[in-house]
């Protein structure tokens, strides 16, 4: 399987801008639970904004997954099999299947619309 590594300045970049995004999805989720306005977030206990941080990755772990799950069927649509995007995604073809099974379109097989008798020999329809 191919490993899809980034560098380390790469790394601090990508971290950075989840921060950026995060922070105001965490201050809207804490606003609305706590009625107090937005700016006003880091003022509240330390354990209820560490709550408030962690509802917020689950938001954007879940449109992570929705939006994995489009990059794996737009791949599929082009052509690429569920062994190459295991392969992206460091795991098995049988993985990738069971992670995204409507992401490649299972064609009709090669010997559809023969009958049995031309697959065992007999008269061709």
């Amino acid at each position: 399987m191919i490993a899809f590594e980034i560098a380390p300045e790469e790394q601090a970049e990508l971290d950075k801008a989840l921060y950026d995004a995060l922070n105001p999805l965490a201050s809207a989720i804490r606003s609305r639970q706590t009625g107090l306005p937005a700016d006003r977030m880091w003022e509240a206990s330390p354990v209820e904004v560490a709550l408030s941080v962690l509802a917020a990755w689950k938001v954007m772990d879940a449109e992570v997954r929705r939006l994995t799950a489009h990059a794996a069927a737009t791949a599929g649509s082009y052509g690429a099999s569920y062994e190459q995007m295991g392969a992206v995604w460091g795991i098995t073809r049988q993985g990738a299947r069971k992670k995204w099974p409507d992401a490649v379109s299972r064609s009709a097989p090669a010997t559809a619309g023969r009958s049995a008798l031309t697959l065992f020999g007999g008269p061709p329809n």
